[in-house]
């Protein structure tokens, strides 16, 4: 019997008090080997979609497979919009801040971040992996789930156990199993050697697009992408129909050649007493196909909260930035869950760094003692178009009411970094201050010259 558990959201748990088998490792890899939106949802994102396997029209009729790359849209749409603006993550303290941004530049992290927000939006979740180099230098890499998944303990927390990353060729599946010791290499249910990792901890993270794990597509979503193709090709079946129609003849003395040579070039020919002539055309419903199409299109927008960029170009361009934010308001709040997520996962991402780099040690400060992750702060721009002058008033508006430092994040176009900003205005302060006290030595010398 198998202690191996999997919820409706595939999420794979296993008891903590016991080392997992072979034969359950094999399970949980079976398991996730048969979740079959991971490579659905990777062909769509390449633009296959499921009318490209739809049987082929008999007698040569029109056979449009037209594909309109809507899953590749939203996904770089909405994560544009999520992390278009590199996020910033900083420490309070200036000592440990100045290694943490060591590492960050590093490992290139905030473009890391956007990288694993397009994955997580394709499959739902995604992994980061942390591993050692040649030169012992910690790095970052991004998991995919369809080689890789994460195991929890079955605790109401379902903390990380272990972490699976595997491959499979001619000789069977092969990978590795990391748990908070230790890496296991296997061979399809046999354990092979092992060895110790410095880590304290599982060393991977799962991050996710929301608490069901579902992708910014779903099933939903995929109907109605594939209900557009349909259309969409039809449609275009409709027009090379039109083009291939037949010209009916009807009267006249034809001889067999003529006849031969009107069937080549699609006439239709009969005697009659009264001679005429025209196409042969079936119902064209072109109107109600154009209806059709604006209206899943407007529903795909609907159910997946992703803000359709035509229609808010259509409007104009003397918008407002506060009226575009209003037409954005749904991608807003799907932005918002995601960075809740996000930042939960790139939290405990650097719990894991601290372990093992130098951030590792402890700061008094007063009676309490924070750890370097007590003082790291994530923040995450949305890529809106910016109004400087709406910012300009809102930063004055704040003066004396908030920090400097949260004033200066209210001119997001122009300040990148308050902290740096605000030792940029100090470091200026001083000049003039130390200006100004050159200047007054040098009146009071000349006076007493004059003298």
């Amino acid at each position: 019997m198998t202690d191996c558990q999997i919820d409706e959201n595939n999420v794979f748990t296993y008891p903590r008090d016991q080392d997992i088998t072979g034969e359950d490792l094999n399970t949980f890899i079976k398991a996730n080997m048969a979740i079959e939106t991971y490579n659905k949802n990777e062909q769509m994102y390449k633009g296959h979609y499921a009318i490209a396997d739809q049987q082929k029209k008999p007698l040569n009729k029109p056979d449009n497979r037209i594909a309109i790359n809507f899953a590749k849209y939203l996904v770089n749409v909405f994560n544009g919009f999520f992390a278009g603006v590199p996020p910033t993550i900083t420490s309070t303290d200036d000592e440990q801040n100045d290694k943490l941004q060591a590492f960050n530049n590093r490992n290139s992290l905030p473009p890391m971040v956007l990288k694993l927000a397009k994955e997580s939006s394709k499959y739902g979740r995604v992994y980061a992996f942390l591993y050692r180099d040649e030169e012992q230098q910690l790095n970052i890499a991004m998991s995919k789930p369809q080689t890789s998944f994460m195991v929890y303990d079955t605790s109401v927390g379902h903390k990380p156990l272990y972490f699976v990353r595997y491959y499979k060729d001619d000789d069977g599946i092969h990978g590795e199993c990391w748990s908070d010791k230790e890496c296991q290499y296997f061979n399809d249910e046999k354990f092979a050697e092992s060895e110790s990792h410095p880590f304290a901890a599982v060393p991977a993270v799962e991050f996710i697009e929301n608490d069901e794990r579902l992708p910014l597509f779903d099933e939903s979503a995929v109907s109605i992408m594939d209900g557009i193709n349909n259309a969409m090709s039809q449609k275009a079946n409709d027009v090379e129909a039109i083009a291939d129609a037949y010209l009916f003849f009807k009267g006249g003395e034809l001889d067999e050649q003529t006849i031969q040579g009107m069937q080549d070039n699609r006439v239709i020919a009969n005697t009659a007493e009264n001679g005429d002539a025209k196409f042969l055309e079936r119902p064209n419903g072109d109107g109600t196909q154009e209806n059709l199409i604006d209206r899943l299109t407007r529903y795909l927008f609907q159910t997946t909260m992703v803000t359709n960029l035509d229609d808010v170009n259509a409007t104009g361009n003397d918008q407002s930035g506060y009226s575009i934010e209003l037409k954005m308001q749904g991608m807003r709040s799907l932005a918002s869950v995601k960075e809740q997520e996000f930042t939960a996962s790139l939290r405990e991402l650097y719990r894991i760094v601290f372990n093992v780099e130098d951030l590792k040690v402890a700061v008094v400060q007063g009676t309490d003692q924070l750890t370097p992750l007590d003082n790291i702060k994530f923040q995450f721009t949305r890529n809106l178009p910016k109004n400087v002058e709406v910012e300009a008033t809102i930063a004055s508006t704040l003066e004396g009411i908030v920090s400097k430092e949260t004033q200066l994040k209210a001119l997001p176009s122009l300040v990148d970094s308050p902290r740096e900003e605000i030792e940029q205005m100090q470091k200026e302060q001083t000049e003039q201050l130390n200006n100004a006290v050159k200047n007054s030595q040098a009146l009071k010398r000349d006076d007493n010259d004059e003298e």
